[in-house]
């Protein structure tokens, strides 16, 4: 590589730099310096004298090639105001025996504007020596950076020297004046090299039979950085008089050279010890840096950065130190000592503010027992997690914080109340059937609530038929009306039912009147819940009964009578059916007079000239308004026809069991006439009283 050192001439006090200020540089003559030598390049023999000569309007400096450099003692310098006026610097430099080192290029400039320059390139030939830099038994290292050349810097002494460039062992690179450049003033240009190009090369030229080269060993450069990281990635915490290691893991690309420092708090007095290896895993290159303090003092505490350079790139970790004078615990509530949750939450969290050094040990409680972690409580850290949160889960929660090796011990205990939405147990109750209230009775009707906190019970009323904006408030001691029943009292008690305390709303109604809904509502400041309760006056004991007149006889008539609660059950319709175990019998309705009243419907069926045929089961059957279901109810057993005839007529014959004096008992034939029955054969009796139809 060429190399210069500066001389800077010095000129008279009145010049443009010594005032300070540097005007601008017209252009036209001597707008840069003027050499007396018009070539752009001087070959010289060895031990020759050179002459230059400069010429410029301002102070003028030299730049030199490094050889000269080296052996300034061959170099002379004149400097000189010159013109018909003196108006400019002149410079002459002197170079007595030039040597083949001294080859490169000689550049006049000006002192402020060091751009503006004159260079000529100088080759001094020498037979002994046809390259430019000489060679130990060791190969010069040359880099390959990414996109930029790859330049092996063979320069020579002659201008025409033919030179080969060979890649060991002896593959000779040609030339192709694209990608291989041959340059006497630089050596040989490889502008786009590939892995091919890292190895061992030579720059070989012959000399009289002689061959001289010099070798040169490729390095490919790499700056990539994988990762850098340190050992602790959360603050560090450490007590006064503990040791401190922070250690700095770089992780880069094969070939790769990085440059690690430090920056922390004690690095004025070098308090810390920074040791460093390098180790070659498969794939990478592995740095570390190691920052160790062996005796802690509080004003070690603060920001530890280490800084990673490899070329360009420049990557950093940090992390935060804390020294602390003595351990300690410090624990107190997070928002009060009583916190709240609510039954059926997905998951409820116990946090405390914990502050300790060192790290404690956590032991949590529920009512002071050791809260046993299984699926649904877990410690996660200082914080004790309740999952599926259920009213059970309600109590006092004691943390216990220790340090055992520091004797350091302290404890703390919140009460959590788990919330219960309102819940009315009335709701539980499956009501088939939520019957009917007997006109003029007194009721009384039950709500009964649980809920955290205590809920509260009020009651609606809605006349029939129901409306959303029919509602209104039940007041005690309200006396009947057209729309309301006369209210006895409203009460409310707490209760203990099952173990829970529970609410309970009683409604006493004096006298049942008007049918509507009453509407329980358990309210709370977490929810509420409410029950529709129907009330309903009937006339009819239940809601809804069958009956029929007088016993049934051969052409006589038979009068059933159907009666329903008309706010409860509709299409009422009467059947007979000879299986009563039928849920729906299919045989068609027997119609009947249907006819209502304030309360309930009634339909009345009656079948006149009865046959044996009309004998069987009469159901009555009914559509539930509220259930959606059919019901019925059927005549009390069968309804038998009885007939009665005064001729013994024989009617119908057939077998019966028989009792024989001699054999016992026996199939024997027997004849019905009217109501009596006589064996076919003779010293035979039926052992059973036998009813006829």
């Amino acid at each position: 590589m060429i190399g210069y050192i500066f001389v800077v001439l010095c000129g008279l006090a009145g010049s443009a730099l010594a005032k300070g200020k540097v005007e601008s540089v017209p252009k036209g003559k001597f707008s840069v310096p003027v050499l007396d030598v018009k070539s752009r390049q001087l070959v010289l023999e060895a031990n020759q004298t050179l002459t230059i000569h400069c010429r410029g309007r301002w102070e003028l400096s030299w730049a030199f090639p490094r050889g000269v450099a080296r052996d300034l003692e061959r170099m002379r310098l004149e400097d000189s105001r010159c013109g018909r006026q003196s108006q400019h610097y002149c410079s002459q430099l002197t170079l007595s025996s030039a040597q083949a080192q001294h080859t490169g290029s000689f550049r006049c400039r000006y002192s402020h504007r060091t751009l503006r320059q004159r260079a000529v390139y100088v080759y001094v030939t020498d037979r002994q020596r046809p390259f430019v830099e000489e060679q130990n038994n060791s190969p010069d290292v040359v880099y390959m950076k990414e996109s930029q050349p790859l330049v092996f810097p063979c320069r020579v002494t002659n201008p025409d020297a033919t030179v080969s460039l060979v890649k060991f062992p002896d593959q000779e690179l040609t030339p192709d004046q694209r990608n291989i450049v041959w340059n006497s003033r630089q050596g040989f240009l490889i502008h786009s090299p590939t892995y091919f190009y890292i190895g061992l090369f030579s720059c070989k030229t012959s000399v009289n039979g002689t061959t001289h080269s010099l070798s040169y060993l490729t390095h490919r450069q790499v700056n990539k950085i994988l990762k850098v990281y340190l050992n602790s990635t959360s603050p560090v915490q450490a007590l006064q008089g503990e040791s401190l290691a922070i250690n700095c893991t770089i992780t880069a690309e094969w070939n790769s050279r990085v440059s690690i420092s430090w920056d922390y708090p004690g690095q004025a007095n070098g308090s810390a010890i920074v040791s460093r290896w390098i180790m070659a895993s498969k794939f990478h290159m592995v740095f570390y840096s190691i920052l160790s303090i062996p005796k802690l003092h509080r004003s070690d505490r603060g920001l530890y950065i280490c800084r990673v350079t490899s070329g360009p790139v420049s990557r950093e970790t940090n992390v935060s130190v804390t020294v602390y004078d003595r351990p300690f615990i410090r624990l107190k509530p997070r928002q009060g000592a009583v916190v709240e949750a609510h039954a059926g939450q997905k998951s409820f969290r116990l946090s405390p503010k914990l502050r300790a050094f060192p790290a404690p040990e956590v032991i949590w409680l529920k009512d002071g027992k050791v809260a046993v972690e299984c699926s649904r409580y877990h410690v996660d850290g200082n914080s004790l997690v309740i999952r599926d949160v259920a009213e059970e889960d309600a109590g006092k929660y004691t943390i216990l914080v220790g340090i055992q090796e520091h004797r350091l011990y302290q404890n703390l205990t919140l009460s959590l109340v788990v919330n219960v939405s309102p819940g009315i147990g009335e709701k539980a109750v499956s009501v088939q059937d939520p019957g009917s209230v007997l006109r003029g009775s007194r009721q009384a009707l039950h709500c009964t609530s649980h809920g955290v906190p205590p809920p509260h019970i009020a009651w609606l009323w809605c006349v029939c038929p129901p409306s959303s904006s029919m509602w209104s408030p039940v007041k005690e001691r309200a006396p009947g009306t057209s729309t309301h029943n006369h209210i006895l009292s409203v009460t409310h008690r707490q209760e203990v039912l099952q173990g829970k305390n529970k609410t309970v709303g009683v409604l006493m109604v004096a006298e049942a009147f008007v049918s509507g809904v009453y509407r329980c509502i358990a309210s709370s400041s977490v929810g509420k819940d409410e029950l529709d309760m129907p009330f309903y006056i009937t006339d009819v004991p239940g809601g809804f009964s069958v009956s029929q007149e007088d016993e049934p006889r051969e052409g006589g008539d038979l009068h059933l009578t159907c009666v329903a609660n008309k706010h409860l059950y509709t299409n009422l319709s009467w059947q007979r059916v000879t299986d009563p175990a039928e849920a729906t019998p299919p045989t068609p309705s027997l119609g009947g007079e249907l006819s209502s009243g304030e309360f309930s419907d009634t339909l009345s069926l009656l079948l006149g000239n009865l046959t044996a045929g009309d004998s069987g089961t009469y159901r009555c059957s009914a559509h539930h308004l509220l259930t959606g279901q059919n019901t019925h109810l059927d005549t009390q057993g069968n309804t038998q026809i009885n007939i009665l005839i005064d001729v013994l007529t024989p009617v119908i014959s057939t077998q019966q069991n028989c009792f024989d004096e001699f054999n016992g008992l026996a199939i024997c034939p027997f004849t019905f006439y009217g109501n009596n029955a006589i064996p076919s054969a003779p010293g035979m009796y039926i052992n059973t009283h036998v009813h006829t139809q």
